[in-house]
């Protein structure tokens, strides 16, 4: 018989609603991100808090039960969320014998067409590049890391597929630091949530998402326009503050003297160069999602004005009419622009020193790394893929033949058909007397 006023035998003390909630979303990301069985949830609650060794596997049944009734573990499904789509290893190491490359990842992803049509389809292959690009970026991030970005969708996310992938386990690399290579466009991706949202993907976001992948990272946000209005303000942007970071001639200094970066947070004055590139490839054609074209009208890209809309018309009117030997006559690296091989070889000579002033008169004002600044990067990354871009990365692998001194892409992220075409293009220049 119990004694009135005592407490019953075995009676387990009640839980006051914080401490429940609290318990509830802990067992919930034991069981959905950690993917504990039930026996590991218990040791792990009793080693860490001793004072819930009365905790038992019914009661942690209904603190699970509890989250999901309560709208502490939310079910969110997306039938267009991004996929890690398989790798093709025969067509990686076909890449790597035909470009010299250090390293290649091909996704087995398809919709190389139908990202000409739909923005949508387009974001999907690059969402899917990211997804393998962040993969290995994973594996190659060391500690002390000086990881630089490029704007472009591939690269966003990528930056932002890693985080998602250690959002509650983040890698224990330290000392890494973060900066941008380019300055802002106001450019945007299309959202998944929405056909009607947009997100923001310069490099300085992107940066933003890297660096909440490691657990002490440091970002550096260079907030620079994308351009300036002359060639003359370039010297005053890139002499002091953030502008620094891209500044040629602090490379160069750097270089001279050695890179070697402490562990500790970067004063106003250190600046270093990368010691890891994540860039992107663009493709600048007319009616394409590439950021100079969307944001043509953007007061960002007003400096560039009039020579990128003269541009622009002159890019309609070469490859506007499906013109399949120039498919792409501008491509894109770090934001600075190029003339590809094919404009180079199919273009009147006329035309092609029209679109060459353009491109010139447009580099010299822009906020960005040169390609030259790249040479200094012991490794970079390359994501990119899609029919609007064969052209753009094909040049830039094909280095000599642009004319540049030594290769600037160490390791290539595309997709199937992309790696195919590329494969086809250098088989047929090899053929050729």
């Amino acid at each position: 018989m119990t004694l009135s006023g005592e407490k019953r035998r075995g009676r387990r003390p009640a839980l006051d609603p914080g401490e429940r909630r609290r318990l509830a979303a802990r067992i919930a990301k034991m069981v959905l991100v950690d993917r504990l069985e039930q026996k590991e949830i218990l040791q792990q609650l009793t080693k860490s808090e001793p004072g819930l060794s009365h905790i038992d596997a019914s009661t942690v049944s209904r603190l699970y039960r509890f989250a999901l009734d309560t709208g502490i573990v939310r079910v969110h499904i997306d039938e267009n969320a991004p996929f890690k789509p398989p790798r093709i290893e025969s067509l990686e190491r076909e890449l790597v014998a035909a470009y010299e490359l250090q390293s290649a990842i091909v996704a087995d992803a398809s919709g190389h067409e139908e990202t000409l049509e739909s923005s949508l389809a387009d974001d999907r292959l690059h969402q899917a590049l990211g997804q393998l690009c962040s993969e290995y970026l994973d594996t190659i991030v060391r500690q002390n890391e000086i990881v630089a970005l490029s704007s472009g969708r591939a690269v966003f996310y990528a930056c932002e597929s890693l985080f998602n992938k250690h959002i509650f386990d983040k890698r224990n690399v330290r000392g890494v630091k973060v900066v941008s290579m380019n300055g802002n466009i106001a450019a945007e991706v299309w959202s998944m949530e929405s056909p009607d949202a947009r997100r923001a993907m310069d490099a300085d976001i992107s940066g933003a998402w890297l660096a909440r992948a490691f657990p002490d990272a440091e970002l550096i946000r260079l907030s620079l326009p994308v351009a300036v209005k002359s060639p003359e303000m370039i010297h005053e942007w890139l002499a002091e503050g953030p502008g620094r970071w891209i500044s040629p001639a602090v490379w160069e200094e750097k270089a001279k003297l050695g890179n070697s970066p402490g562990g500790g947070p970067a004063g106003d004055d250190d600046v270093y160069v990368p010691t890891l590139a994540l860039v992107g490839i663009g493709g600048v054609r007319a009616k394409s999602g590439h950021r100079f074209i969307v944001g043509l009208h953007e007061p960002m890209l007003g400096n560039l004005q009039p020579e990128l809309g003269k541009m622009i018309e002159l890019i309609e009117q070469i490859s506007g009419n499906g013109n399949k030997l120039i498919s792409c006559a501008v491509g894109d690296l770090c934001n600075r622009l190029f003339v590809t091989l094919a404009a180079r070889k199919h273009l009147p000579p006329a035309k092609l020193a029209e679109l060459d002033a353009y491109v010139q008169a447009i580099n010299e004002r822009l906020l960005s790394i040169t390609f030259e600044q790249l040479y200094l990067v012991p490794k970079v990354v390359v994501v990119a893929g899609g029919a609007s871009k064969v052209d753009a990365i094909r040049s830039v692998l094909e280095w000599q033949a642009m004319g540049w001194s030594q290769p600037i892409v160490h390791d290539l992220c595309t997709d199937r058909e992309t790696a195919v075409r590329l494969l086809e293009a250098k088989r047929s220049s090899t053929r050729r007397p």
